[in-house]
């Protein structure tokens, strides 16, 4: 049996994606996995809800024993088995995000054998994750460009509190391949999501974005448990996803989303994007990327991977190459 990797789990930026990254690589690799001090300093520390539904996600379909993947559990071990493709249903139970689970177990459906379908409930566009719109339009898009099929729908959409949104995910088997080339697209396009809101509250999303230049602008309402509102501003594999909330005019909504891609700069993915291909990225080898920024996210998902995988990140300003 291989000798477990040990993950310090308050590392780096010490959050959720530690987690996630090394449940779907111990998975990946067959190297058990012991992960102590979970989310060490955040309030409150520990596992929740949604880390508790990734780790047992990672379980159901590489099998093997997982101990220690209880809410408020702050040391995780895992000790894989083989991977099975096919049919699966996980409910986090809160509005924890369904894209986030995605991409915790979307390297496991590529790694199987035969053709997956996964249906996710929860939360579809919450603080801290990329959204729905944003999963599907540029993170799918972008994997593709590794030559790894996946697709999405939504059955319903998922807000704070309660969630409740469903996610359909079809992944076929595949292996990623090297990527240097990223298309670039030079204007962007736009999709406001509401529900249960007022449908003037998007259109002064929109006017906003059209008084910008910004004509590809696409409203769709969508049925949920709780109102909500998400925009999602893109241009090739650079995009920005904000939510809108109670307190914050649409107005703010829509400048906020022209100023984060504006921000990227001159750039080949989103910074966003940047720390969630990596894994992917290190799979292939001889993967390069320039984004806006390195987070600390970014770099703490940088060393997970290294740990077990080996490949080695070089980076020079905001440019980035794998081997």
């Amino acid at each position: 049996m291989k000798e477990a990797i040990e993950i310090d789990g308050s590392f780096g930026e010490a959050g959720g994606q530690i987690v996630r990254t090394s449940l779907a690589l111990s998975a990946l690799t067959g190297i058990p996995l012991k992960l102590f001090n979970i989310r060490a300093g955040r309030s409150p520390p520990g596992l929740k809800p949604q880390h508790v539904a990734g780790a047992r996600a990672v379980r159901s379909i590489c099998r093997g024993k997982l101990e220690g993947a209880e809410e408020g559990s702050r040391e995780l071990i895992y000790a894989p088995g083989k991977i099975y493709g096919g049919k699966y249903e996980f409910n986090i139970g809160t509005a924890g995000s369904v894209t986030l689970l995605a991409q915790t177990v979307l390297p496991l459906l590529f790694a199987a054998s035969k053709k997956s379908r996964v249906k996710i409930i929860g939360g579809t566009d919450v603080p801290k994750a990329p959204g729905y719109d944003y999963f599907e339009k540029v993170f799918l898009p972008a994997l593709s460009l590794f030559g790894l099929n996946a697709k999405c729908a939504l059955a319903q959409a998922g807000y704070f509190p309660r969630g409740g949104g469903e996610l359909i995910l079809e992944a076929e088997p595949g292996k990623p391949k090297p990527v240097s080339y990223w298309p670039r697209e030079s204007v962007p396009k736009a999709i406001i999501s509401i529900s249960g809101l007022p449908l003037g509250i998007a259109m002064r999303e929109k006017k906003v974005l059209l008084n910008n230049g910004i004509e590809n602008v696409h409203i769709r309402e969508r049925n949920a448990l709780d109102p909500g509102n998400a925009l999602l501003l893109y241009r090739g594999f650079v995009g920005c996803s904000v939510l809108g909330r109670k307190g914050l005019r649409a107005e703010k909504v829509a400048q906020s989303a022209i100023d984060s891609i504006e921000g990227e700069g001159d750039v080949d993915i989103d910074h966003n994007l940047a720390d969630q291909i990596l894994a992917y990225a290190a799979l292939a080898g001889k993967t390069s990327f320039k984004t806006s920024h390195l987070t600390k996210h970014t770099e703490t998902n940088m060393h997970i991977i290294e740990k077990f995988l080996g490949k080695k990140f070089s980076s020079e300003g905001n440019a980035v190459e794998v081997g």
